[in-house]
């Protein structure tokens, strides 16, 4: 039996500005830091044989505080960053709009589709995170990992395990900073939900002020 873990990674600067954060870099805030400790904590217990990061430094920064003092890897995969939004990152929405309005509405009326500019479409950013997710359960196969990525990313592995399509307001649908999700996968490649968002060990702390 495979058990993988997700986590999204703590809140950033960019989270609290409202600021499309993408492929570019954002610092973990005070409150993003305890969130992952409180992770930390959380999984104090589970025999991790393996953590995997998106390489972004939001979402490593964040495996390397849940890590604790287990002494195990912490591994870089490129197909769990968070979806390449181009020309948009480091922009707020209200700014995306005032500049960019005509291409972003037409993003959000079909993002499968259209290109953010110089960054992903939604079909290639979801095939990606796939084979990533695909890859990570074949390679780590009666392993237990846990996998620290991004709200996109996440997302789109939820539709991927639950069998259902990304709509055009998943950006605003995504599991909570440092949440814990849980699955298995068996030898013949079932997948069982044991969790999902579950933000338990961040509730009656300063994280939700």
């Amino acid at each position: 039996m495979t058990k993988i873990y997700f986590t999204r990674h703590g809140e950033t600067v960019w989270n609290r500005q409202g600021r499309f954060q993408g492929h570019k870099n954002s610092d973990l805030t005070d409150k993003g830091i305890l969130a992952a400790e409180l992770l930390s904590y959380r999984v104090e217990d589970i025999e991790l044989d393996y953590i995997v990061s998106s390489p972004l430094m939001r979402a490593y920064n964040t495996a390397e505080i849940v890590r604790g003092n287990k002494d195990i890897e912490i591994i870089k995969h490129e197909g769990l960053k968070e979806i390449n939004l181009g020309d948009f990152e480091g922009m707020s929405y209200l700014e995306i709009k005032k500049k960019h309005g005509d291409l972003l509405a037409q993003i959000e009326k079909d993002p499968f589709n259209n290109h953010y500019p110089k960054g992903e479409n939604l079909k290639e950013f979801y095939e990606r995170v796939v084979e990533a997710f695909k890859e990570i359960t074949d390679k780590y196969r009666n392993k237990t990992v846990l996998i620290v990525a991004h709200g996109g990313t996440i997302k789109c592995i939820e539709a991927y395990i639950r069998k259902f399509k990304l709509s055009s307001d998943w950006m605003g649908n995504v599991v909570q900073n440092c949440s814990l999700s849980c699955i298995e996968v068996d030898d013949g490649g079932q997948i069982k939900e044991v969790f999902y968002n579950d933000t338990s060990h961040l509730e009656g702390s300063a994280v939700n002020l």
